[in-house]
């Protein structure tokens, strides 16, 4: 067997090939995503068993999830990215679900000899190892990968405790910036309620929006004012294209404040950080760090003896960046921040919060417990996906043994039926559970593509492509497109709209002749054709559901991440010969059946759900 890692153009002659990416195209040659989409199940559920029994592993005679200590005795080991599973910050995630498949694959069909072509030396470590333990003759082919050197790259390439250094100097320039926090009044006997998320995703601006309007949360703090909550607004602060430096945010900030009713509230977290708590913090870290290194080579001594018990040399990075290096930092500030604006800021009745398994969310939730404030609402602002691994977990992770361990929310809202169905599939004894309104998506209605009979009149095709949040997606949706250029039996018409957090440069794509839209996705669906989306972004469903004609991009570079995963009526295009036949088979007399929105999302513009929670709230209280 060949576990070819390089350019999928350059595989050569084989009887038995396995391509780490991208897809086969010619006999004798398999695809190993496609290998974990068809056994994606087993895979997703032995990848979540791993991460939870690495934190069950013993060393020195205690759990992984009993060291790296807090000063209360908490263990920072819930806030670290093994617990999180993203694979947008865990490096080793994807990795390592490509090494379970493969691993299979070498029980199922226990090749003679297993030969590796590709640059990474942690797969090749881990290969060896596996092979070794499976009787399987291995060896390595190392192919030599270039690239263009980046300030990126530079600064990601540095030790990680200079990392963890540099981090907490962005830090306390942050804090500087931010200065302290605005005093807040309090409207009497008026219930409180506290909003957290990330700055970003709103309408205001360093010169404009002072009547403060957040996309994530829609018309909701509204409601609640409305019905009697004093709202206030706890912000972290995160660097984007329309707010870029903490100095501008805390000028936008202010002004909204002026603007702002007694009722209604902003601050930062990190403002509420004394600057003495930097020494404490420094001096946190130090103690993390070093256990880390100590901890570090017990897992990787284990590793010789059963390479499946950490798959260390995989896991080694994302272990030094989240024991000592800027995400160590990271979540030791949040934890300080947290604990220390729930201390002073007075009782909460009730608190929401963007739910995505991040290591600040579980901060918030120790501090928040911590403090005996009132009910805690971890809140699944968009798409619950298959493979988006921090929305689920193994099972036991909810034992007794490990619910009281774990800082979490009281409840979960869950937008929809099948945000419900996903989040329960892995583990349905989890917290309590609502359904509310889908409060991003409250302005989808069902509607109609373009009539493609325009094209037999001679008018082009018109095609939005929706952007994403990654540069390298980004790039990969347009060079697709690029590659259909001058191919196609009809003209095109494109129209790009880019996602939030990442702007799109013309200038990059000099070859291809496009249009910059900005408007809803579903206030252009009916004037497009065709909607082309990556496998990572849920702007693909907001198409869906608006009667879009939808392709999706799954290119196999990775597992498919599109909420449409399952979706019959929407074609996944591979590369520029999938999609233009894709557009070749576009059939004018075929009519779009109309979605129908109750199948993806609650969508009551009254909010009659939400209301009812927190009235469910206040009655609780009563009791």
């Amino acid at each position: 067997m060949l576990l070819w890692a390089a350019e999928t153009h350059l595989v050569p002659e084989h009887a038995n090939v396995v391509l780490w990416q991208g897809a086969a195209s010619k006999p004798g040659v398999r695809s190993l995503t496609q290998y974990i989409e068809t056994h994606a199940e087993d895979i997703r559920r032995r990848y979540l068993a791993w991460s939870h029994d690495l934190g069950e592993t013993r060393v020195f005679g205690r759990r992984l999830r009993e060291r790296f200590n807090l000063a209360d005795g908490t263990s920072f080991w819930w806030l670290s990215v093994f617990v999180e599973q993203s694979s947008w910050k865990q490096r080793s995630l994807e990795t390592m679900l490509k090494l379970f498949a493969l691993e299979q694959l070498l029980k199922q069909e226990a090749p003679a000899e297993l030969t590796f072509e590709g640059s990474d030396r942690g797969v090749n470590l881990t290969l060896r190892a596996i092979c070794r333990d499976l009787g399987v003759r291995y060896q390595w082919s190392k192919i030599s990968k270039g690239r263009v050197l980046t300030l990126q790259l530079m600064v990601r390439g540095l030790p990680r405790l200079l990392q963890g250094l540099m981090a907490l100097a962005f830090f306390a320039s942050l804090r500087f910036a931010l200065k302290r926090p605005p005093r807040v009044g309090t409207a009497g006997s008026a219930r409180r309620i506290v909003i957290c998320g990330p700055f970003s995703n709103h309408n205001a601006t360093l010169y404009g929006g002072s009547d403060f309007t957040s996309r994530f949360w829609g018309t909701l703090p509204q409601v609640l004012i409305q019905d009697g909550f004093e709202v206030h607004w706890m912000h972290y602060f995160y660097a984007h294209d329309a707010v870029r430096t903490a100095w501008e945010a805390r000028k936008i900030l202010q002004r909204i404040n002026e603007n702002s009713t007694k009722v209604m509230a902003h601050s930062f977290v990190e403002s509420y950080l004394p600057v003495r708590a930097f020494a404490t913090i420094f001096v946190r870290w130090l103690m993390i760090a070093m256990e880390s290194f100590v901890v570090g080579l017990c897992l990787a001594r284990k590793f010789a003896e059963n390479p499946s018990a950490s798959y260390w040399p995989l896991i080694r990075d994302d272990w030094a960046k989240t024991f000592r290096g800027f995400g160590c930092v990271t979540n030791l500030i949040y934890e300080r921040s947290f604990d220390r604006a729930l201390r002073v800021s007075g009782q909460y009745d009730e608190c929401i919060y963007l739910m995505e398994n991040q290591g600040w969310e579980r901060a918030l939730a120790r501090a928040w417990h911590k403090h005996q404030h009132g009910r805690l609402t971890g809140v699944a602002h968009s798409t619950v996906r298959f493979w988006d691994l921090r929305y689920h977990c193994d099972p036991r992770r909810y034992d007794g043994a490990h619910r009281d361990l774990l800082p979490a929310p009281d409840s979960v809202v869950l937008n929809g039926r099948m945000a419900q169905n996903e989040y329960l599939m892995t583990c349905p004894d989890r917290e309590h559970i609502a359904g509310c309104e889908a409060l991003r998506y409250l302005h989808l209605v069902p509607g109609s593509p373009r009539d493609l009979g325009e094209l037999a009149r001679g008018e082009a095709l018109r095609i939005l492509i929706l952007g994403d949040y990654t540069q390298d997606r980004t790039d990969a949706l347009l060079r697709v497109v690029e590659g259909v250029r001058g191919r196609t039996s009809v003209p095109l018409q494109l129209w790009v709209k880019p996602h939030p957090g990442c702007p799109i440069d013309q200038l990059r794509y000099a070859n291809l002749d496009f249009r910059i839209i900005t408007d809803p996705v579903a206030a252009l669906v009916s004037s497009v054709h065709l909607v082309l989306a990556s496998n990572t972004t849920s702007a693909a469903l907001e198409a869906y559901i608006c009667g879009g004609r939808v392709l999706v991009l799954d290119d196999l570079s990775g597992v498919n991440y599109s909420p449409l995963r399952h979706i019959q009526d929407v074609s996944f295009v591979c590369d520029s010969d999938d999609l233009n036949r894709a557009i070749e088979s576009l059939d004018p007399g075929v009519r779009e059946n109309q979605r129908q929105t109750d199948e993806f999302f609650n969508i009551d513009p009254n909010l009659t759900y939400w209301r009812r929670y927190f009235d469910a709230g206040r009655q609780r209280d009563a009791r």
